[in-house]
């Protein structure tokens, strides 16, 4: 496992929040890029209680281990189509008629329930529901996956941590019991690219999931709602849905009006994008080594750099496992090839 020095966090950092996205160089997942991220969060340090998050790629060989067990082709769990839920029920209910309601709601959005287990999460605080499915159909797969969602979550004592054809979210309360759930301690838990956030109440740093199964950690009051609307009403990737919510000239051009620029950082990760943009120095910091990526919000290793302010870096994932950086007039680029490949936006979206 590569070995980073850094300075230690001061009283008022320990009480706020930490935001870390690891990215390896090769598309191989593997289990030591999860303890890399673990150990950079043990070393960061963290508050007694509050909110630990890490989002993982969906981990295949885990994955064909569980439906194994469960008498089903292990091979399912390479299709690319394969969907991972993360679901919390409150410890207070009757789990019983809530899985059948759920069940119900998976065949009824056109999936195929393959797998599914209960138990106790890692903090204690909920009954932690996993279930694996395949889509009957693969049309409009990511914009199905966020109604469904939606339509669980309409019970208030049902939470989903994601529900996704590419990632796994886990959380808990802290660290220590992040490190009780048995998949996190598991050999099999691989990732090429992790996402963290670590973080208590009222930390300058908010966490919020973003879609079925993305995340987005800001510094400012941005309307969740409106990316996702976007995302996945208007049909926009991430890439354009941060432009035109955050750019005023791409939002103007577009018939929108910007968000409110948020005052630190933005930083968010949909299905194969991501995002991180700087509005002051030394608040988002990339770190290469030999075999990964590291951006942090704060300095991670001897060679830790400043992202610059106002300039958005970009990761693109490909599904043939190419991985493709854009910063700066690349981003700008990219951004606008594809607003200008679509028909001239005709949005009714406010924010």
């Amino acid at each position: 496992m590569e070995q980073h020095t850094h300075r230690s966090p001061n009283a008022a950092e320990q009480r706020g929040a930490f935001l870390l996205a690891a990215v390896e160089k090769q598309d191989i997942p593997t289990n030591e890029h999860v303890q890399s991220v673990l150990g950079a969060l043990a070393q960061w340090g963290h508050p007694a209680k509050g909110n630990v998050i890490i989002q993982l790629d969906i981990p295949r060989k885990l994955w064909m281990e569980k439906l194994a067990n469960a008498g089903q082709n292990p091979e399912i769990a390479t299709n690319d189509h394969f969907i991972v839920g993360h679901v919390h029920i409150s410890r207070s209910a009757d789990a019983d008629p809530i899985r059948v309601h759920l069940r119900q709601l998976c065949k009824q959005f056109g999936f195929v329930l393959l797998f599914e287990s209960i138990r106790p999460s890692s903090d204690g605080n909920t009954l932690f529901l996993q279930i694996a499915m395949l889509p009957r159909d693969v049309f409009s797969l990511s914009d199905r996956l966020f109604r469904l969602m939606a339509a669980m979550e309409r019970d208030s004592i049902v939470r989903v941590a994601s529900l996704s054809h590419t990632h796994v979210v886990y959380q808990a309360d802290t660290l220590a019991q992040l490190l009780r759930e048995p998949d996190v301690s598991h050999p099999f838990l691989a990732s090429t690219a992790t996402f963290a956030y670590v973080g208590q109440a009222g930390a300058p740093l908010c966490y919020k999931r973003l879609g079925s199964a993305g995340m987005l950690v800001h510094s400012a009051k941005t309307s969740i709602s409106a990316v996702e609307t976007l995302i996945y009403i208007d049909g926009y990737s991430l890439l354009e849905a941060v432009g035109l919510a955050f750019m005023p000239n791409k939002a103007k051009q577009n018939g929108l009006s910007p968000l409110e620029q948020p005052h630190v950082l933005f930083a968010a990760c949909s299905e194969q994008e991501a995002i991180w943009i700087a509005n002051t120095a030394e608040s988002l910091w990339k770190m290469d080594t030999p075999s990964r990526v590291f951006i942090t919000s704060k300095p991670y290793g001897d060679t830790a750099k400043s992202l610059t302010p106002g300039q958005p870096l970009a990761l693109i994932r490909s599904a043939a496992g190419q991985t493709q950086w854009l910063d700066g007039t690349r981003f700008y680029q990219e951004m606008n090839t594809r607003l200008s490949n679509r028909r001239t936006a005709n949005s009714k979206t406010a924010f």
